[in-house]
């Protein structure tokens, strides 16, 4: 989820306190790290590798890609038909459909060896 700038301030002040980073001196140096930290980062991530970052024993003030952190991707599973929920469900509980299953792709393999060209022609 994108970071609001006052969540962005809040890491930054978590940072100043412990670090002495020059934020409250500098307000384009504030700006520019909460600018990155808006377009380019995610809150809860980016706030735990400030906190990973403070704990780790780091006595140098850290840079922003140490602390810019986005949330990782998640793939969705598109929901599948009847008929594949269907031979999936079958194939779990169901030992006869699994083993009619396995003979007739055992034939179907044996069939395409008996039409297999050897690869010396």
């Amino acid at each position: 989820m994108p970071m609001t700038t006052k969540e962005a301030a809040a890491i930054l002040k978590l940072l100043e306190d412990v670090y002495d980073m020059g934020f409250n001196k500098s307000e384009s140096k504030a700006k520019t790290w909460i600018n990155f930290l808006v377009e380019d980062g995610d809150y809860e991530p980016s706030l735990q590798m400030a906190k990973r970052y403070i704990k780790d024993g780091n006595t140098y003030p850290p840079k922003l890609p140490h602390i810019l952190k986005k949330q990782p991707k998640t793939v969705k599973e598109e929901p599948v038909d009847e008929k594949t929920a269907k031979h999936r469900w079958r194939m779990k509980n169901d030992p006869e459909y699994v083993a009619r299953r396995k003979k007739i792709l055992d034939d179907f393999r044996k069939k395409l060896n008996e039409f297999e060209v050897s690869n010396d022609e």
